[in-house]
């Protein structure tokens, strides 16, 4: 019989699986809405949904509005937007698998900008972790051949805002908590976007309308797996299971839309993951002096 610290590991362990299929689930949907729906207008609908299903939450307890770093939160609701943007862009062109792989190179960018930024001490295992990472990015973009096109740069550039935008969290800290942060990542992101929407906007008939609120449903509920999930466990012990998401994006595009990434595709999201999960399986080490408030 598990110990009770390997039950409540193995349900944070779920808790990210989870989130990762609903992530992959609500991309699907995306995708689907982006055959005729631009971008601009997904995202503004993904963040409309999340503020309308967190409106109870506010109403109960208002208290979470208040943010001991609003300048912080403002600039990480602005990156996830773009960073949420610039992936539905890209799954207007590229395989939902092939975009999640190369969404996944936003770890080893994080790693370099703390490096640059935080002055953490980077091992020389993770260097190596961002090699072999890196590696696999451009076996997956295979730069100069007959593979993809130019919307690589799509998913690549989302990662980066993605990176920037956990640089913001951490900056954060424990100052505000975790739903306080999502609160205002949605609220934020819903206001920018409600800026370019006009130019953009057009009226979604019944199905698009079902699909959009399935995909701010899906989208929320995983951000709050993820809350539920790091609320009790260091992010080192659950962060390379976030990866599963690459499985689930694998099997979905199959299911959904008959897509089958070819032999490099799959060898370059091995060589993702194993460098992910070379620097997600290592403790973090001190940094090199600490950041000043």
């Amino acid at each position: 019989m598990l110990q009770p610290q390997h039950r409540s590991l193995a349900c944070g362990i779920g808790l990210i699986v989870g989130s990762m299929l609903l992530f992959s689930l609500s991309d699907v949907l995306a995708k689907r809405l982006a055959e005729s729906v631009h971008p601009v207008e997904i995202a503004w609908l993904r963040c409309l949904g999340a503020v309308i299903l967190l409106l109870p939450v506010v109403v109960a307890r208002p208290g979470l509005l208040r943010s001991v770093r609003p300048h912080v939160q403002v600039t990480r609701g602005l990156c996830l937007l773009a960073s949420t943007t610039l992936l539905i862009a890209a799954l207007r062109h590229l395989g939902l698998a092939e975009a999640t792989m190369l969404v996944f190179m936003s770890p080893f960018i994080l790693t370099g900008l703390s490096a640059l930024l935080f002055g953490d001490r980077v091992s020389a295992a993770h260097w190596v972790a961002v090699g072999i990472g890196l590696a696999g990015v451009a076996v997956v973009v295979r730069p100069g051949l007959d593979g993809m096109t130019a919307a690589v740069a799509l998913p690549i550039l989302s990662s980066l805002f993605w990176a920037i935008g956990m640089l913001c969290t951490r900056r954060i800290g424990d100052e505000d908590s975790p739903v306080t942060t999502l609160l205002w990542s949605v609220t934020v992101g819903l206001a920018a976007a409600s800026i370019p929407l006009p130019f953009h906007a057009t009226i979604l008939d019944g199905a698009q309308a079902l699909a959009a609120a399935g995909m701010a449903a899906t989208w929320t509920a995983a951000h709050f797996c993820i809350v539920l999930a790091y609320r009790s466990h260091p992010a080192w012990q659950l962060a390379p299971f976030s990866y599963s998401q690459v499985v689930w994006s694998v099997i979905l595009g199959y299911a959904v839309f008959a897509e089958l990434p070819d032999a490099p595709a799959f060898l370059g999201s091995a060589l993702i993951l194993s460098g992910g999960l070379l620097a997600a399986l290592r403790r973090p080490a001190p940094p090199l002096r600490q950041h000043r408030a």
